[in-house]
């Protein structure tokens, strides 16, 4: 129950926090799904090391007719555009990364969902493509470089801790896109 309670609140808040940062339209469906998600794939991804099609595939559909819902009101393709365009870059750029191991399927597909969706919301708040690419890129380079530093503090452990050096990344996407969402 506590568990139900706490994935409950933090939807709420992260789905509260994105329609208050301002200019959130129907492109931030795929986004406000993602707050709804976003506790159960960390737990997951903690417990299991993996992340559940289940919950990851589905966001992909929302980003999409967030996306196109957005530039069928706005009488332009830009915001569907972006977000298709990202989504797969980073889909092909993590399934790049992944192919060297230590990154599973599940990150990769993630990934691709998170950057279709940061791409959405930043393309219907109207910054030009390029400037689009541009932040949607530093967020799958923030993303690469934070989940770095936490492999490489898990191998060389925390003073006299040492964590196991299977560490779960979707947390990693996830809290960099929650950042460049939010604050960005």
């Amino acid at each position: 129950m506590v568990e139900k309670t706490i994935r409950i609140v933090v939807a709420v808040g992260l789905s509260a926090a994105l329609l208050g940062a301002g200019g959130a339209g129907p492109a931030a469906i795929g986004t406000l799904y993602l707050a709804a998600v976003t506790v159960a794939l960390v737990q997951y991804d903690v417990r299991e090391l993996r992340l559940p099609d289940a919950l990851v595939l589905p966001g992909a559909a929302f980003v999409v007719v967030g996306a196109v819902w957005s530039s069928l009101q706005t009488g332009g393709s830009r915001v569907a555009v972006a977000a298709l365009a990202c989504g797969a870059a980073a889909l092909v750029g993590f399934a790049v990364a992944a192919s060297g191991g230590g990154l599973g399927m599940g990150d990769v597909k993630l990934a691709a969902v998170l950057a279709g969706a940061l791409a959405a919301v930043v393309a219907e708040r109207g910054p030009p493509l390029g400037e689009v690419v541009t932040i949607v890129g530093c967020w799958a380079v923030m993303s690469f470089v934070a989940g770095a530093v936490v492999a490489w503090l898990a191998v060389r452990g925390f003073g006299s801790r040492r964590l196991s050096a299977e560490l779960p990344f979707g947390p990693v996407l996830l809290g960099t896109f929650w950042g460049f969402v939010l604050l960005g």
